[in-house]
């Protein structure tokens, strides 16, 4: 094991001086970011002080600046005043939230969101591969506490059929669930990812007659299969149900244009 210095951080050769083909700070976060990633770099370790940092690797201060204001802006650093900068652990929620900005195109004027046909179809597309494999783990491993949240937020889907935003969290909730029954912890976080999107996608359906119950009913076809511990029925009836609603979401487009 390579031991630590004084100021938290593994050994001094795990640093390289960066080669200058590249733009250097952009380099030196590479570098940071692979140590955190190979657990060179842990949660709560400080990196050293700047000057030492710039001896080490070869640059500027303001090339370290950049690369730990790069790496702070991802959630992997934390500058503190008067306390170093820390190395943190990346929470699902912040993974999540990256992509959902990816998504929707906020690093850029007039980005894509659920209303462009191109990043709709890419967007179902993972969809299908994402959720009917969940379906499918949920039906392995799912428990009672499960079922019980599921079967909720279909009352709540059913009681609030008049009430679009309400539908289409409950609706949100519903999937969440089961993405949780899975017990991948990736799988919540990547269906998180495409939330936002999909409640637009959700709230453009229910404009179209008879929408909340095509849905409950797909809905508790995948809680039976569910319940059964039936993981092919699982897989089969969450790919009819999202079937069905990228249909439907068409149809209502198509309507709405009219």
């Amino acid at each position: 094991m390579t031991p630590k210095t004084a100021t938290g951080v593994k050994a001094a050769s795990a640093f390289d001086t960066p080669m200058r083909s590249e733009r250097l700070s952009d380099k030196v976060a590479a570098q940071i970011q692979q140590m955190i990633r190979s657990n060179e770099l842990q949660a709560g370790d400080k990196l050293p002080p700047e000057r030492e940092l710039c001896e080490r690797m070869g640059v500027s201060r303001t090339v370290i600046r950049e690369a730990v204001r790069s790496l702070a802006a991802k959630g992997l650093l934390d500058v503190r005043a008067g306390g170093g900068t820390v190395v943190l652990a990346p929470s699902p929620s912040l993974v999540s939230e990256m992509m959902t900005m990816m998504l929707h195109g906020r690093a850029r004027p007039g980005g894509a969101n659920a209303r462009d046909p191109v990043l709709f179809s890419h967007v179902q597309e993972v969809r299908r591969h994402l959720e009917v494999e969940i379906a499918g783990m949920a039906a392995a491993r799912r428990t009672d506490a499960d079922l019980t949240e599921m079967r909720k937020h279909l009352e709540q889907m059913k009681a609030s059929e008049h009430e679009p935003e309400l539908w289409a969290q409950s609706d949100v909730a519903f999937h969440a669930v089961i993405a949780q029954a899975s017990r991948n912890p990736l799988y919540p976080v990547l269906l998180g990812s495409i939330s936002d999107m999909l409640m637009e996608v959700r709230l453009t359906g229910i404009r179209l007659r008879g929408t909340p119950n095509r849905a409950l009913r797909h809905h508790k076809n995948i809680l039976e299969r569910i319940t059964a511990k039936d993981g092919p029925g699982a897989r089969q009836a969450m790919l009819d149900h999202l079937s069905e609603s990228e249909d439907t979401y068409r149809k209502a487009r198509a309507a709405a244009a009219r």
